[in-house]
């Protein structure tokens, strides 16, 4: 790969960025945060008054991409901010002819990857900014975490008890469940952008929107009915506590599955892409409606 190529790739993704940056539809990433603090921060914290015990920082962002609903949210307000991916505009066909169909294909890859880690380190950054009042800085889960279920036994079953499950604080420890849950979604989010990159090249892009929408919603689905079809979808993968029982302390899945899930699956869906790529014309717009 000459210095040449990679430049344009990195000026492609550069461009892509601020403009995604810019997007009016942001917005909606402000309201997704006000939302995830009233389902998820201000119960834990709640909860960590309660027991008169600080919860630690990173509590509440694990809680954020562990809990059903929220890992529903994630992924539909991302595929929103990411709907018209890949960004084909009427002065960017002679753009295209001066970079090339490669390098604009890797400036793309760099941007969606750009593009998932900035969305998702931004909620989580806001998530504990929000979180800070009634937190400590730490790298093991809190007492108020582990032992509020012996204290509230009537709570137990309660909304903010499965935010963050049993399966979790009794099975893994916290740093490596936040490891887990950012690499996870960002190949979870990685994979779905890749799909409306396949239909956008088959000049289906509106339909690639309906599947990448379906395969969330299917995840939802199974994973609320907790049976083994829910690991052909990417939902179940990116959820650590679903890998775990509640005592025993083996992997119900292995998570080194769930990785090789996503990377066969990202994979396969790469090498498409690139097969797309030879045969798209990008002579008009059209290709991308």
């Amino acid at each position: 790969m000459s210095d040449r190529f990679l430049k344009k790739s990195l000026r492609i993704a550069q461009t892509e960025y601020i403009k995604w940056l810019r997007n009016p539809r942001m917005l909606i990433g402000g309201i997704l945060i006000i939302v995830i603090y009233t389902l998820a921060v201000v119960p834990l914290l709640e909860r960590a008054e309660k027991m008169g015990i600080p919860m630690n920082i990173f509590e509440p962002i694990i809680a954020v991409g562990n809990s059903g609903l929220l890992v529903m949210l994630l992924p539909s307000v991302f595929l929103i901010l990411q709907s018209d991916y890949p960004v084909i505009e009427p002065n960017s066909l002679m753009y295209l002819s001066r970079t090339g169909k490669k390098a604009w294909f890797l400036g793309q890859i760099i941007f969606s990857l750009l593009s998932i880690v900035t969305y998702l380190g931004a909620i989580f950054l806001a998530v504990g900014i929000c979180s800070a009042s009634g937190s400590y800085f730490g790298l093991e889960w809190s007492e108020s975490t582990r032992m509020y279920a012996a204290a509230f036994p009537d709570d137990a079953d309660g909304f903010a008890a499965s935010l963050l499950p049993p399966n979790l604080y009794n099975q893994i420890s916290l740093d490596m469940t936040l490891i887990y849950t950012f690499s996870l979604l960002v190949l979870y989010f990685f994979m779905l952008t890749l799909v409306l990159l396949v239909f956008s090249l088959r000049k289906k892009r509106g339909l690639g929107l309906f599947w990448t929408y379906a395969i969330v919603m299917g995840g939802v689905v199974t994973c609320a009915v907790k049976t083994d079809s829910m690991w052909v979808l990417p939902m179940a993968n990116s959820i650590i506590w679903l890998h775990y029982t509640e005592i025993l302390n083996t992997p119900g899945y292995p998570i080194i599955n769930s990785y090789l899930y996503f990377f066969g699956c990202i994979g396969g869906l790469l090498i498409l892409s690139l097969l797309l790529l030879k045969r798209a014309e990008f002579e008009s717009t059209e290709v991308f409606q």
